[in-house]
């Protein structure tokens, strides 16, 4: 009986409590502390009654314990975190509704928003520049734009009949409806004229922008496994690129986009940003996509890629082209490693090395070189640039690439999307998605205009155009980050500039920018818009993700 009482109590002394009661036995010790505190601060008090202040400060100041079954306190902290990122940038909006860039320096609240973003001290501030009279052309393809003004907007997402027709009147025949007599000029037709862009293919029931977008229908498999389907949008989406190419060969259209599921293409017209030729930008790119270049004899640079040296002695090969392509040198081809040379197997077999050994050896030097050109894939210094006659190379590289189409996945069988400012043959005309928002805060009504679709860089420019010039207007972009080092490459034309600088006038540039203009003039911008995107200023390309224009200055600013 003795053995069974001593096993009951032993099971008894080691049987698992409720967190319950292990809480309530901590409260009991606490209890118990505070009160020993109480009897103590009493016996402290009456020897010594100066040291009554620093006694209660001590019990007020007890840290208090941290419950260890609480799990949701630091997840609240990261949802509140996460809603102060996601309205961090109107909240950066409503106060520099109120106030120009001058006051945000001058301000002594660090705390605010408005300052915060003016400390060039900080590792993550943002750099606000403004104060021009001009708005920066960025080539960064845009998903979604923000809107934001004191007073109400004259445009609206409801269009009478006369507006609708000449809105759609004006773009498809690229007027000027300010111009006009006969269309509606009012600032609602004007508007809707702004949100107007030509795709192709245009499938309604499928998100074709961006095309890293996941979403997945029940009717996606139908089109990648029927041949008949692929085979019929393939052959229009060919037709479309062609008259593409020829409207960019003949000047009557200044820019348009390639968008793949890898890559997005951003071919420009001879004169835009000062180029004097044609040519074409891929990014991101990958160490295969430039070896197929290679192959069809396409000459490509690497502007973006920063110039570095391999561990062997002599530059990648990607690096040796774009260096080539630049400087114009022949030569370092000639003097450096061929591609196809192979290693002296010879001289090795008679140092006693085994033909394995040589293998492993062929097999790590080619490992060594193809890591070193993979280093810049899918990143901002794979960026590639083609210029002039390569290319009509590069067209042709792309009516015959079949990887281009994805084969499976959610868009498997739907060739790249095509976006263009003008109409080409088999595009669809579409308008950017439009909602209104009114917003009430601190005391105030801010009316919100919310634009959704493929925002290409002179919508941009063509919406602060028809804002009247009382009204004062900021905007936040989503970006399509895989599209901002279109924005880094500037015009650099290294021979003009010599002539410029040893014959100390710039006649021969001005006559150039006055040539430029005039060969785009039936591009279908109107004559302001052309003028910047002429323009042969690096200083007017750049990305942002902000925009405002103050009324009071009549200036802009961006960040």
């Amino acid at each position: 009986m003795s053995t069974e009482n001593d096993a009951e109590s032993q099971e008894n002394s080691f049987k698992w409590r409720h967190p319950h009661e292990i809480m309530k036995l901590h409260r009991l010790k606490r209890k118990k502390k505070a009160l020993q505190a109480r009897l103590d601060l009493k016996s402290t008090s009456s020897q010594s009654p100066n040291s009554t202040t620093s006694n209660f400060q001590n019990i007020l100041t007890e840290t208090k314990r941290k419950n260890p079954f609480i799990t949701n306190h630091d997840s609240k902290r990261i949802r509140s975190d996460t809603i102060d990122a996601e309205t961090s940038s109107d909240s950066t909006l409503f106060k520099l509704l109120h106030c120009g860039t001058d006051t945000l320096i001058n301000k002594e609240n660090r705390t605010s928003f408005s300052n915060i973003l003016k400390q060039d001290k900080s590792e993550n501030a943002i750099k606000i520049v403004g104060g021009e009279k001009w708005i920066p052309i960025d080539w960064t393809l845009k998903s979604r734009a923000r809107f934001f003004s004191t007073k109400p907007f004259q445009w609206s997402q409801k269009l009478k009949i006369s507006e609708e027709a000449s809105s759609l009147t004006s773009f498809t025949r690229c007027l000027d409806i300010s111009s006009t007599t006969t269309l509606d000029i009012s600032p609602n037709a004007r508007f809707h004229q702004c949100c107007l862009y030509w795709q192709f293919p245009y499938l309604p029931w499928l998100n074709l922008f961006p095309r890293t977008s996941r979403r997945a229908a029940s009717t996606i498999a139908s089109i990648a496994t029927n041949s008949i389907i692929k085979q019929s949008l393939q052959e229009s989406w060919v037709d479309g690129l062609k008259s593409l190419f020829q409207l960019i060969r003949t000047k009557q259209c200044p820019y348009f986009y390639v968008c793949a599921n890898t890559c997005t293409i951003l071919v420009r017209a001879a004169g835009i940003c000062g180029f004097n030729e044609m040519h074409a930008i891929i990014t991101p790119t990958t160490r295969g996509f430039r070896q197929l270049l290679r192959q069809e004899d396409i000459e490509f640079k690497l502007p973006l890629k920063k110039a570095r040296t391999s561990d062997q002695g002599y530059d990648t090969l990607d690096s040796t082209r774009s260096s080539v392509s630049s400087e114009g040198v022949d030569a370092v081809l000639d003097d450096g490693i061929d591609e196809d040379e192979a290693p002296d197997e010879e001289w090795l077999k008679d140092m006693g090395i085994s033909a394995e050994d040589i293998k492993k050896i062929n097999y790590t030097q080619a490992k060594i070189e193809r890591k070193s050109e993979c280093e810049v894939d899918n990143g901002e210094q794979s960026l590639t640039l083609i210029e002039g006659l390569e290319v009509q190379g590069f067209y042709n590289f792309l009516l015959n690439c079949k990887s281009i189409t994805p084969a499976v996945g959610p868009l498997g069988g739907i060739p790249p999307t095509l976006l263009a400012p003008v109409a080409f043959r088999g595009a669809s005309l579409n308008s950017l998605r439009i909602r209104e928002h009114k917003i009430h805060q601190d005391n105030e009504d801010f009316y919100s205009l919310e634009l959704t679709g493929p925002i290409l860089p002179h919508t941009i420019h063509n919406l602060y155009n028809i804002n009247p010039v009382e009204n004062s207007l900021s905007a936040t972009f989503t970006n399509v980050n895989s599209t901002t080092p279109f924005s880094k490459i500037k015009y650099k034309n290294c021979t003009e500039d010599l002539k410029l600088e040893e014959t100390g006038s710039s006649l021969g540039r001005s006559c150039s920018s006055v040539f430029k203009k005039e060969n785009l003039k039936d591009c279908g911008f109107s004559v302001s818009i052309l003028e910047q995107f002429c323009t042969e200023n690096p200083e007017q390309v750049t990305n942002y993700d902000c925009v405002k224009y103050c009324s009071d200055t009549n200036t802009y600013s961006w960040s």
